[in-house]
């Protein structure tokens, strides 16, 4: 059975159960991050991190949310064209979750390892060679072309493994252009938290 069908992310079609998996995974695996730092650094040691994160409290309403969401729509086309078995869309949910700042203080406190320096969140923007503070997008197909090939960079081999290599340029390319639709109608950007913790 399938709990978040046509979903690889949180949308706002997602069960409360499949959030709140995501979130018991995050909180899983930062404890076990944070216990495992713990033991290599020195007493009063320290660390920074900096990951993807949302700005807002709302699981339903972050920027990965909006940029999954539009990988979603590409594989969906891909299913429409016969390409790619729904079962297979079906079946994949990113493992990834970007976490508030109030989640992320809450599971370093629950750890009980680390005081925290200073936490930020900044943003920057989808297009990693669109550095401007402008909020209008010069260029949604380069700037969609650069956001398509830095994503698939990093995703190339976990979709790979799900999907198989044969669809990789037709997704993207389908990627590219959603992602160009977006961005001429609204400027995006990453949510990112800065994290700086010292052992207690």
């Amino acid at each position: 059975m399938y709990l978040n069908k046509g979903n690889i992310y949180i949308a706002r079609t997602t069960p409360p159960s499949v959030v709140k998996l995501y979130q018991e995974h995050f909180e899983k695996d930062m404890l076990l991050f944070l216990k495992l730092r713990y033991e290599e650094l020195v007493l009063g040691g320290q660390m920074v991190l900096t990951f993807l994160g949302r700005k807002t409290e709302d699981v339903y309403n972050g920027d990965m949310n909006q940029l999954y969401g539009l990988i979603a729509q590409s594989l969906e086309y891909l299913v429409e064209e016969g390409l790619l078995e729904r079962g297979k869309l079906n079946s994949f949910n990113l493992p990834f979750y970007g976490p508030s700042l109030t989640e992320v203080k809450m599971v370093i406190k629950q750890s009980g390892l680390f005081d925290i320096n200073h936490v930020e969140l900044f943003e920057s923007n989808w297009d990693p060679h669109d550095n401007s503070e402008s909020n209008e997008v010069r260029d949604p197909l380069r700037s969609g072309m650069n956001v398509s090939k830095s994503l698939r960079a990093v995703m190339e081999p976990l979709f790979t493994s799900h999907f198989g290599e044969s669809m990789l340029d037709i997704l993207f390319d389908k990627f590219t252009y959603n992602v160009a639709e977006h961005l001429a109608r609204e400027k995006t950007k990453y949510s990112i938290i800065f994290l700086s913790l010292k052992r207690k």
